[in-house]
């Protein structure tokens, strides 16, 4: 019953946003730094929503350049500036894709590619003016193939491949490695004492069994298991849909997580200031409105 309800759900998801897509118009730039000419190409593409979309066989982990999507308002001031303190995410590490995954896609497309499920969009999406943020990291960030687990002593710099193995050795050295974090603080995993020492001493055998287990079963069940799941998803944005393969999930098109989804990356948090190229495209905003005039969206039946 409850598949047929979201499943009912996403069905009148896109009915009620293909009109909007349809009706798409060139992106507007809204802030760019030291963009190079492969930058302003790469912009170019993405504001383009008539671009061709490209076919998963062809997406790269090669890629210098990633995407990011957020709410403007914690992005850019009124007057197109950079919001104070303005970071990649809110998280120490922070999901990615790579800006040819998401060429000819609407906002609709991007929020279902990347992961979002039905009800998440019509919750917190829902009205939100959206950006998307390309940007290159410094030379010294680079991207690892490294998807056993085995990170580097230079994790801290690197964009890595989200498998399951690979995000439990992030977890872990993030919630041990406390003179990194007093470097970087945006990069500070936020942990009590107690939620520390339940991470680093977390067993190796419990990690394998949340690997292979449903989320909903870990969250049915609670102790141990899911208190490391949920701690995932609080301090890493770890969500049910993830897959553990380097690959998103369109909950929407595949539920049963069959096909082939975006390239997915996790990398580290910086500051836009602090990053070498930055281009920032207004991506709009998800409405919903009564074709006899209603629109108020916090409205609740009877008030």
């Amino acid at each position: 019953m409850a598949k047929l309800r979201v499943s009912l759900v996403q069905t009148l998801l896109l009915l009620l946003f293909t009109a909007l897509a349809a009706a798409a118009q060139e992106r507007e730039l809204l802030y760019s730094k030291s963009a190079t000419t492969e930058l302003q190409e790469i912009t170019a593409t993405i504001r383009n929503p008539k671009s061709a979309v490209t076919p998963s066989a062809q997406l790269t982990r090669k890629s210098k350049y990633f995407v990011r999507i957020a709410p403007r308002k914690y992005v850019l001031m009124t007057d197109g500036k950079l919001q104070d303190g303005a970071r990649l995410g809110g998280k120490p590490f922070v999901f990615m894709t790579t800006p040819q995954s998401v060429y000819g896609l609407s906002l609709l497309d991007i929020y279902v590619g990347i992961g979002y499920e039905a009800e998440d969009i019509l919750r917190w999406q829902r009205d939100e003016d959206m950006v998307m943020i390309v940007f290159r990291y410094p030379p010294e960030v680079a991207i690892t193939d490294i998807t056993n687990g085995r990170l580097p002593a230079d994790w801290h710099t690197k964009v890595i491949t989200p498998t399951w193995k690979n995000i439990f050795a992030l977890f872990h050295l993030l919630a041990t490695a406390r003179p990194v974090a007093q470097q970087f603080p945006e990069r500070t995993l936020i942990l009590k004492d107690h939620e520390r020492d339940f991470v680093r001493s977390f067993s190796a055998r419990r990690k394998q069994r949340i690997a292979r287990t449903a989320y909903a079963v870990l969250k049915s069940e609670g102790g141990p298991d899911w208190k490391y799941r949920n701690l995932l998803e609080q301090k890493l944005s770890v969500f049910e849909h993830f897959r553990g393969n380097g690959q998103t999930q369109n909950e929407v098109r595949d539920p049963d997580g069959i096909e082939q989804g975006l390239l997915e990356f996790v990398g580290p948090n910086w500051n836009l200031k602090d990053l070498p190229e930055v281009a920032i495209i207004h991506l709009g905003r998800l409405t919903m409105k009564d074709s006899y005039g209603g629109g108020c969206s916090t409205c609740q039946p009877g008030k």
